[in-house]
């Protein structure tokens, strides 16, 4: 099956085209020149750039020699007899070693996916072994996964899953003869901790933030004795949004499981290259736990807790990294690696944290500040109407202050959506005076404190009050009553407002918590379940979707918007829609395909707002369809504190 790369949508082998969104599944623009390139081909034949998937390869032969070549040369420029995974950048260019165990030895290299929308086969796999565990009683997921072919090399990949993306999730996977093969993500890219901790002027915070999350990712890995993964520095990653990932699971030495200690002595080999007074109390900690003072998880987690909230609150100046240490200088050597395989899984799960957890943890101690505000929106008139009563409004401010120690980022904003009602003209009359209402309260009465409750309620009055005036003059004329619903969030710093009136909604998408509706609809079926009614009775109504609530139809008596605040902690894009893209459970259905990838910042708010659009139109349809999308990027404060 081939892989929509728009909608995600399965398609058979054969087709040109998906037949969900009409999408090609043979070509793509190159991103470079624009020019349309076949999936199959790795370069653009127009201008030469690089366009290919790549993937990173672990493979695995049993060592049949006392002397194990640094290199292994394959017979053929692909990994698979299907010739799919081309060798990257050849094969001419051999896989290095990256372990020898004494019955298998390990190498690493690349490919390139020359089929990379064809759907791999191990997802399949996993997903027979799951719906298997269903019914049966007492099978054991690693006994399964062996019989279904899947190598003892993805176990400790697929025991983690929840820890995606801290652990990187396995593409494919399979045996021939007695190689195995598993194919990763390429994190090649990615930046590493350690030249970031010795290269850069970071500030106390931000480092007690990545090593919490390194000391809480190790309870999860001694559960599989992969402790080893956090003791190599080239393994240790930041992507683009400073989020911590590893490039691939190693194993431990099972005669001398990595301890503790040698985790502080590698944090204490990067404090003294980075040039850090061994004076300061985060230098003092990591050596008690270099020197085994502190050798359990949950007391050094403490420790760290404890040094944040501490550092958060004291008024000490921090003095930078040096930045003049190289990190050539840096010569860590890794142990021997031993294999990997199924007796390497022998500890209890029971208790591992998932990845929510472990982002939790580290940082829950500590405040959160702006590092990106930006916003954009998109109204389509909808393929069954022939004018358009939507109406969107939004204004960002984002100042920058910088210099040598730090950056500071100043954000704020007003995002509203309105979808009007009252036939012809009136609707969209009324969702333009609500926006431009709103618009003009908040220039007034938001210079400088943020929002209360009260404001923004008398802001929503103000524009209610004055559609209701409009039809109280109109109504010796015979015109309808015109209305709209609205949606408003404020966003100033990390703190969040979120208003409505109607059935537009607002949605919240993150890493962690997924996608959240922030609203409950003002209709006659929500109403009747707020009461008590089962969901099914309260929609089986024949007025279930009438509104309850709207601006202008009624005085302000009978408005009561729903007004609530979030302080956010992590990286969050919300949406702002009105009905005629949320309908049919659109957003909940396939947010994770539209939405989810543009909290990332190297995700383009344009391309990804028309491709919403144009789902919603194909999903949908029905009614105009209006999206603004909100991206807040934040991470841990980080105030210039001393040593």
């Amino acid at each position: 099956m081939l892989v929509c790369p728009q909608c995600h949508s399965e398609n058979p082998n054969n087709h040109q085209v998906c037949q969900q969104c009409q999408t090609s599944l043979t070509h793509r623009p190159c991103p470079k020149c624009g020019h349309n390139a076949p999936f199959s081909q790795s370069h653009c034949p127009e201008c030469e750039a690089f366009i290919g998937k790549v993937w990173q390869v672990i493979l695995a032969q049993p060592t049949n020699s006392d002397q194990t070549e640094e290199t292994l040369s394959l017979n053929s420029n692909y990994l698979d007899l299907g010739q799919r995974y081309q060798i990257w950048p050849s094969h001419e260019e051999a896989f290095k070693v990256m372990t020898t165990t004494a019955t298998h030895t390990l190498y690493q290299g690349q490919v390139v996916d020359c089929q990379p929308l064809e759907k791999s086969t191990l997802p399949i796999l996993v997903n027979q072994v799951s719906d298997l565990l269903k019914d049966s009683e007492g099978e054991d997921a690693k006994v399964l996964w062996e019989q279904m072919g899947i190598p003892p090399s993805a176990f400790p990949y697929l025991v983690l899953q929840d820890l995606v993306p801290l652990v990187p999730e396995v593409h494919d996977a399979w045996l021939d003869n007695e190689t195995e093969f598993i194919l990763l993500p390429d994190r090649s890219q990615w930046q590493l901790i350690p030249d970031l901790l010795i290269n850069h002027s970071l500030l106390t915070l931000q480092i007690i933030y990545w090593l919490n999350q390194i000391v809480t990712l190790w309870k999860s890995l001694t559960a599989i004795n992969c402790c080893q993964s956090l003791l190599i520095e080239d393994n240790l990653r930041l992507d683009e949004d400073q989020s911590f990932g590893l490039l691939k699971l190693y194993p431990d030495p099972p005669d001398a499981p990595p301890s503790l200690q040698k985790l502080g002595q590698l944090w204490q080999t990067w404090f003294t290259k980075g040039g850090y007074p061994s004076s300061s109390k985060l230098a003092t900690l990591i050596q008690q736990v270099a020197e085994g003072k502190i050798d359990q998880v949950a007391e050094l987690r403490l420790q760290l807790q404890d040094l944040a909230s501490e550092q958060q609150i004291t008024d000490d100046e921090e003095t930078p990294i040096n930045p003049e240490v190289s990190a050539a200088s840096l010569d860590f050597v890794p142990e021997d690696l031993p294999e990997f395989h199924a007796e390497l899984l022998s500890g209890q799960l029971e208790e591992t944290p998932t990845t929510t957890d472990i982002a939790n943890d580290a940082t829950a101690v500590l405040p959160m500040e702006l590092v990106n505000l930006t916003a954009l929106g998109c109204t389509d008139c909808g393929r069954q109407r022939h004018h358009n009563e939507d109406y969107f409004g939004m204004k960002t401010e984002v100042k920058i202050q910088q210099n040598n120690q730090e950056t500071v980022v100043e954000g704020r904003g007003l995002y509203i959506v309105c979808d009007g009602m009252g036939g012809h003209a009136a609707g969209e009359v009324a969702s333009q005076m609500a926006v431009e209402t709103l618009e003009n309260f908040f220039a007034e009465h938001w210079q400088t404190d943020f929002p209360d409750h009260e404001t923004i309620l008398q802001g929503i009055l103000l524009a209610n009050q004055k559609l209701y005036d409009v039809n109280q003059s109109n109504a010796s004329s015979g015109s309808g009553r015109m209305g709209t619903t609205l949606v408003l969030i404020l966003v100033n710093q990390t703190k969040v407002a979120v208003a409505h009136v109607g059935d537009s909604r607002v949605y919240a998408i993150s890493r962690k918590k997924g996608v959240q509706q922030l609203t409950v609809d003002h209709e006659v079926g929500q109403r009747a379940i707020q009461s008590g009614i089962d969901p099914k009775l309260a929609y089986a109504r024949p007025d279930a979707y009438q509104l309850t609530q709207a601006l202008g139809p009624h005085n302000n008596n009978y408005i009561q918007p729903d007004i609530r605040f979030l302080d956010l902690a992590e990286d969050t894009l919300f949406l702002l829609c009105s009905d005629g893209l949320c309908d049919n459970d659109l957003v909940d259905d396939h947010w994770e395909t539209y939405l989810l990838p543009l909290v990332s910042s190297s995700q383009s708010l344009e391309k990804g707002i028309i491709k919403l659009i144009d789902f919603a139109n194909s999903y949908n349809g029905h009614d105009n369809i209006t999206a603004v999308l909100v991206r807040v990027k934040i991470r841990p404060k980080v105030d210039v504190q001393d040593w």
